[in-house]
């Protein structure tokens, strides 16, 4: 599975690729770390396509975790 970032402009570039949910959260965790962020929440959620979205509190910024 590829970590992806999609910034405010809806540009998505990959930070990871992980095996699970898990690891997928540990490299939110560290990106998040790296740019000085902190996160209050974490909501998600799955579209009808497979890609399980991370809301971390941004709402214009969130992590796709994608199968491919």
């Amino acid at each position: 599975m590829k970590l992806y970032f999609c910034d405010s402009n809806n540009q998505e570039r990959i930070i990871a690729e992980v095996s699970n949910d898990v690891e997928a959260m540990q490299q939110i965790n560290k990106f998040l770390d790296e740019h000085n962020y902190k996160s209050y929440y974490t909501r998600i959620w799955v579209e009808p396509n497979g890609d399980k979205w991370f809301d971390v509190g941004s709402h214009t910024e969130f992590f796709i975790l994608k199968d491919n």
